[in-house]
């Protein structure tokens, strides 16, 4: 695989997804029904999916090939549960900082998540989501990225790009942040098995938390719509959310070295920022119009939905 068929199929993503919500409004508006939220993830997910499954194809390489699905120990897995818990605190930040400007999009589906059963949303959210995202951005995205030698280039703009695809603003900022974090793991393990487990893991946490205690997402908006920017409690709250970031970001970055080196790959996480590249540059027209129409409808949503 190489980078710009990569970015070609990121805005076949973007148009499909576009499309599927169009055409869902579209049939909201003609029906007065809509799907439940498990069919709507479920195809959202397959609308990013088939994009990806294709490109490989027709590449002539295996899935294989493409994707990293190499074995991690046991232990890995216990360190990546600490690792994700050690996240919280910087997502809570961003997503506070977000919730200034724009509304929280996981408070304003919440009534939905919980008129459904939990195990549906656990397998839609907790497992079925986080497989498919992993293995387009952590997986096909990055992998054909970093064949170019820009390490830490693929791993920034893989991460602004998994953001982008959630087309709000809100997500973005902190579906940014979690990719970077997740494309991590995968350069200190080697396979996408361990962000695919982190991503499952913080996204199952989130949902049994939405369950056991409904009222807390939304109070938390209404705290941040009481206070609003230049409210010195709302600075309070968010300085403190900072520091805990900080705090917790350095132990994860601490976790994410340990697991490099128990799995071997210590010495390819030092060697990151020297990795040898071949010249090419990430950045190509059909990535731009992707970015372009996706930020357009981020403002369209921001303003009028």
């Amino acid at each position: 695989m190489n980078y710009k068929r990569a970015n070609r199929s990121f805005l076949y993503m973007i148009l499909a997804t576009l499309a599927f919500t169009l055409l869902m409004s579209y049939w909201i508006i003609l029906t007065g029904s809509s799907l439940s939220i498990f069919t709507n993830n479920a195809l959202s997910e397959l609308v990013v999916l088939i994009p990806a499954i294709a490109a490989i194809l027709y590449s002539g390489e295996k899935i294989t090939e493409v994707i990293p699905f190499k074995k991690i120990k046991i232990s890995t897995l216990f360190m990546i549960a600490i690792y994700v818990i050690t996240l919280f605190p910087l997502v809570s930040f961003v997503n506070s900082v977000s919730m200034l400007f724009v509304e929280n999009m996981v408070s304003s589906i919440s009534d939905e998540v919980l008129a459904m059963p939990m195990w549906s949303m656990l397998l839609s959210i907790g497992i079925v989501g986080p497989f498919v995202e992993e293995f387009v951005f952590r997986g096909y995205i990055l992998q054909s990225y970093q064949r170019t030698g820009r390490i830490i280039g693929s791993i920034v703009l893989s991460s602004i790009l998994f953001g982008m695809m959630h087309l709000n603003f809100n997500q973005f900022a902190y579906g940014t942040v979690m990719g970077i974090m997740f494309c991590l793991l995968v350069e200190a393990t080697g396979s996408i098995w361990s962000s695919f487990f982190a991503h499952a893991l913080f996204n199952s946490i989130e949902v049994i938390y939405m369950y056991a205690v409904p009222d807390v997402v939304s109070e938390a908006d209404e705290v941040l719509a009481d206070y609003g920017i230049g409210n010195e409690s709302t600075y309070l709250m968010i300085g403190i959310y900072f520091v805990l970031a900080v705090i917790f970001t350095a132990i994860a970055l601490c976790v994410v070295y340990k697991i490099a080196d128990m799995e071997n790959r210590k010495d390819f996480v030092d060697s990151i920022h020297m990795y040898p590249r071949q010249g090419y540059r990430l950045i190509t027209v059909p990535l731009i119009i992707a970015m372009v129409i996706a930020v357009a409808w981020m403002i369209f949503v921001a303003a009028f939905l």
